[in-house]
This record gives C-alpha cells, sequence and structure tokens, in this order.
C-alpha cells in the first residue's frame, strides 16, 4: 500500500523498436494485467464519466456515449420516476467491484456498494423473508424505510484477476500473453524484427491519470502503448476525431430475435445526405439506449458490439483465450467470459444479458439470557456461524428487493411516459415537443424539402448496433440503423 500522500505507481518495461519508435510490446507483471482487464468490468456508464473527469487527452469524450451520459444528467427529475433511477444510471455498479477495489489501481470512483434493511428489523422479521437494498430509504413492505445498514463482511479475499507470480506480454494493440519464448518468437516475427540491436528497452511508470488516458486510446487506437508513451499523446489527441470518421463502419451482427417485439421509432432523415438528423419515440425508446450506460465493457464485445478488430476487441479476445489457471480462480474468467450485469440492475428484453446472483443473506440476533436483544447480525451463507443463542430456530432469508419495480415505480422503466423523447444523431436524448423539432431543425438550417420521414422497428441487432457505433462516432443513429435507411456512407 502506498504511504500517505503518495500516488500509485505500476512499472512497466517497454520493447521499443528504436527506428520507428515503437513500441513491440510490453513486459508486465499482475499489476498491470489487473488493470486492463479491469476495463472489461467497467460499466459504460463509468467509463463515460470517470474519462470526462479523469483525462487529459481531448476531447475529453468518448464519441455519442459521453452525449447520451449528459442527456441523464440534464434531463429533469420529473422525467424518472424516483430519484434512485437516475442515481443508477449516473452510477452503474460493477458486478465485479469487489476484484478491482483489490487492483493496485482502481480508476471506477463510484463509491462502494452498500446495503440496507428494514429499520425495525425484528418487527419486520415476523413476516420473513426481510427486505435488502443497494438504495437508502426505499420503502419495506411493512411501512418501514430500508435504512439500516449491513455488515457484509464475509471474509472472502479477492486478490484481483491473475495470478500474482504470473508474467505477460501486452502488445502495442493490447493483445495479453503468457511469457513465453515461442509468443516472444511470434511477435518478432509479426513486427518483421530479425536483428536485436535495432530494439530497446524503457521502463515507465504509469499512474491512475495515465490509465485513464489509456482506456480511452483502445477506442481510437491500435497502437495504444505507443501513443501513450513515446511522446506521440499530443498527436493521439488531435488525430482522435480523424481516427473515428476513417472507423466509422459497423460490422454485420449475427444476432437473433429474443422473441419479443421491437420498439416502434421515428426517424427523420436528410434526403441530401441520407443521415440521420432525430428520431421519435415512446418512453421505451429513451429507457432501451440509457440501459447501455449499465452494460460492462465486455458484455459489448459479447454481444458482438466490439466485433472491429481494435484494442477493445483485441483485450477481450486474450481473457478469452487465456488459460483459466493465470486466474486467482476459474470463477474470475467465468466472469469474464460471460459477463452480467449488477444484480439491481434490469436489462431491456430486447437484449440477453444475465443479472449477477444476489448476495444470500441471513439476518438473525443475538439475546442475552435475560432474553434482550445484543446484536444484530446479517452474513452471507458462506460463512458457517453458531446460532445459538438466537432468538428463531434458522437464520431468516432475506430477499432483494428490485429497485425499479418497487411501489414507486410499477412501469419497471428508469423514465416515465407517456411524454415521447427525441434522441439526436449522436444519441443527445429530450423530451420531445414541436417546439424542440423546430428549434432542431432551425439549428440545423434544413430546409424542409430535404426531410424525409420513416418508421422503423429497433431489435437486438438495431441495438448492439446502435450501442457499437455511440464507442466510435458522433453519427451513431446513422451508423447503426444504415442497414434499414440505406444511409449513405460518408467520406
Amino acid at each position: 500500500m502506498a504511504a500517505v500522500g503518495t500516488e500509485e505507481r505500476i512499472t512497466l518495461k517497454l520493447m521499443v523498436l528504436k527506428k520507428e519508435n515503437k513500441v513491440i510490446f510490453a513486459e508486465a507483471g499482475k499489476d498491470f494485467v489487473d488493470v486492463l482487464f479491469s476495463f472489461l468490468t467497467l460499466p459504460l456508464g463509468t467509463i463515460a464519466r470517470v474519462v470526462r473527469k479523469e483525462s487529459k487527452l481531448q476531447p475529453s469524450e468518448v464519441a455519442s456515449l459521453s452525449s447520451l451520459y449528459q442527456s441523464v444528467e440534464n434531463l429533469d427529475k420529473e422525467c424518472f420516476p424516483t430519484d434512485t433511477c437516475k442515481e443508477m444510471l449516473l452510477c452503474p455498479r460493477n458486478s465485479m467491484e469487489a476484484y478491482c477495489r483489490s487492483s493496485k489501481i482502481n480508476i471506477d470512483d463510484t463509491e462502494p456498494t452498500e446495503y440496507f434493511v428494514c429499520n425495525d428489523l425484528v418487527r419486520c422479521r415476523i413476516k420473513p423473508p426481510v427486505l435488502i437494498s443497494t438504495f437508502r430509504n426505499k420503502r419495506c413492505r411493512c411501512g418501514s424505510m430500508l435504512a439500516k445498514p449491513i455488515s457484509t463482511e464475509t471474509f472472502d479475499s479477492f486478490d484481483g484477476f491473475v495470478q500474482t507470480n504470473s508474467s505477460f506480454m501486452v502488445t502495442d494493440g493490447m493483445k495479453v500473453f503468457p511469457n513465453s519464448f515461442d509468443k516472444i518468437i511470434n511477435v518478432l516475427k509479426d513486427s518483421g524484427i530479425e536483428n536485436m540491436s535495432s530494439i530497446s528497452e524503457r521502463t515507465v511508470n504509469i499512474t491512475k491519470n495515465q490509465v485513464v488516458e489509456l482506456l480511452k486510446h483502445c477506442f481510437c487506437s491500435r497502437s495504444v502503448l505507443t501513443d501513450l508513451f513515446l511522446e506521440k499523446a499530443e498527436k493521439a489527441g488531435r488525430d482522435y476525431r480523424e481516427t473515428l470518421l476513417k472507423r466509422r463502419r459497423i460490422t454485420p451482427c449475427d444476432l437473433k430475435a429474443n422473441n419479443c417485439d421491437g420498439i416502434i421509432v421515428k426517424i427523420v432523415l436528410r434526403k441530401s445526405s441520407g443521415k440521420i438528423l432525430f428520431a421519435e419515440g415512446k418512453a421505451d425508446f429513451a429507457d432501451f439506449l440509457f440501459t447501455f450506460l449499465t452494460i460492462p465493457l465486455g458484455a459489448l464485445c459479447l454481444m458482438g458490439g466490439c466485433s472491429y478488430d481494435d484494442s477493445v476487441d483485441g483485450l477481450y479476445k486474450s481473457v478469452v483465450d487465456l488459460d483459466e489457471d493465470y486466474f486467482t480462480t476459474k470463477e474470475v474468467k467465468n466472469k469474464f467470459v460471460d459477463p452480467v450485469l449488477a444484480p439491481q440492475f434490469k436489462l431491456h428484453n430486447l437484449l440477453s444479458l444475465k443479472n449477477g446472483d444476489v448476495p444470500n443473506y441471513f439476518c438473525y440476533s443475538e439475546w442475552d439470557y435475560h432474553g434482550k436483544m445484543v446484536k444484530d447480525f446479517c452474513l452471507t451463507s458462506k460463512r458457517k456461524v453458531e446460532l445459538y443463542p438466537c432468538y428463531y430456530e434458522s437464520c431468516v432469508a432475506s430477499e432483494f428487493l428490485d429497485p425499479l419495480s418497487d411501489t414507486s415505480n410499477n412501469g419497471k422503466a428508469y423514465v416515465k411516459g407517456p411524454t415521447p423523447y427525441m434522441v439526436t444523431d449522436d444519441l443527445v436524448v429530450t423530451p420531445s415537443s414541436s417546439l424542440s423539432v423546430v428549434s432542431l431543425l432551425r439549428t440545423m438550417n434544413i430546409p424542409r424539402h430535404d426531410l424525409q420521414e420513416k418508421v422503423v422497428s429497433i431489435g437486438k441487432e438495431e441495438g448492439v448496433r446502435i450501442l457499437q457505433a455511440s464507442l466510435s462516432s458522433r453519427s451513431a443513429l446513422t451508423l447503426g440503423l444504415s442497414h434499414l435507411t440505406k444511409v449513405k456512407e460518408e467520406n
């Protein structure tokens, strides 16, 4: 642990091709690989927030994803059924947060998850199971508030993602391999290197801010380490938008329907360019887009949203291909291969991600011999405890309260209807009105005869395509729905 007032740093050795001033690969240990793998666990909303807050590389945003996050911040509280709904989107939970917090550098600044039970726990136990929530002051079935914090001490130990004594190679494109002679030879061969004298070694110390820059480069570069560490960051910043424009393509998704109706949306295009100006839909359309913020980056790769050959995809494939013996536990790798949402989140049924397991808490009380309560306990089922003396014959199991389906939000959604919502091409979401539509068209200075209206149905494929485009383009709707609108490619 770092001393008070000092900043954690990770040392990394770079193998550099001297003439081209290009990183061939980095030799890394557990600390750095844990940081890289943690990127895949971060919800997209967290990535948008962290990049904006910490990044010094301009522009400090992630294409349309940042606009979507900003939309939630800007929406009036009246658009949300409860304050909790907005909080869930702005501070989405990471289903693997315990692993990330044990890493040497953790860029996720989301507050640790807390669990709350009824303030009047004894009375509430008369009708078990006891309700448990990760949000304070939700209403219990007995009428009291869920505001009593639970001790979640489980005696589980977390030590990042990979084994302590592991050694790895990380390529310029963020592919991670175990350190071995055959891998080294293959990398050198792929780089066209015959003479070892053309290679030099450099040592760099990585700070938290550089980790954020590293994450950001993963979305816009196939030479991440070179751009970040070899004095090319300034050029990378200037070329950021140009790079995104060149990569504005969507790989066809082979996705089967999820046995549910699509979302009907009205889109308005510009005839002369085929570019979508905005889309208008009911609250379910806005709600579907906002669920993007809760999806972990690795899950997007699993769905095909990172299927283009970029650094994020290379990182995900490295985790999938890495032998499970290199991970701290077999469970850790399984969570990467089949990512899940944090248990308190729901995802629109167009997408097929699962929720993580709800912590299985059991509540009991210790009483003294005079019948007076000494202490309340709430412990996970993983720890065996001696329940005597105990008021009840057995522990009382808990029931997880879904924050989107409590009595104050019968619609089980993040935003309220029946107000329609307008979504611009770069995923700025606002309540729609005749005034807002006219104002947008006036700002764009587009003549009426150049407008075309079309009604489309958005299913799983369209959703993933929009999500994929949101990470690399300011024209997420145009690119994501190009197969429905025959949009012309921009040069």
